[in-house]
């Protein structure tokens, strides 16, 4: 299992959850629509995301963003203190902190 950080954490004005991997090659999560569950890659953010975001929680997505990875590239997601966080409020921002901490395969290092 590969150890991947977190670059970037951002939810835009309406909402929408994006998780952007550390990641030195271009485009490699393009195909993430393959496994048919609800992900896709924006090419604009250069991140993760849902293509029906109003039906997630930012945690639930978050949670489902770091599992497809784990079973589908066999990669660890953490955050880290250098992840920057884009308009996520600070509740949420904890949240998410919080639930890579407890058990959740990763965490901040």
């Amino acid at each position: 299992m590969k150890l991947r950080a977190i670059a970037l954490v951002e939810m835009d004005s309406t909402g929408q959850l994006f998780v952007r991997p550390q990641s030195d090659t271009e485009g490699m999560y393009e195909y993430i629509y393959r496994e048919a569950n609800g992900l896709r890659w924006s090419r604009d953010r250069r991140a993760l995301c849902a293509y029906e975001p109003a039906r997630w929680q930012p945690e639930e997505l978050f949670q489902h963003i770091v599992a497809t990875l784990q079973s589908a590239f066999d990669e660890t997601l953490r955050l880290t203190e250098d992840t920057v966080w884009i308009g996520v409020p600070r509740d949420v921002q904890t949240k998410l902190s919080h639930g890579r901490q407890q058990g959740h395969t990763g965490g901040l290092a």
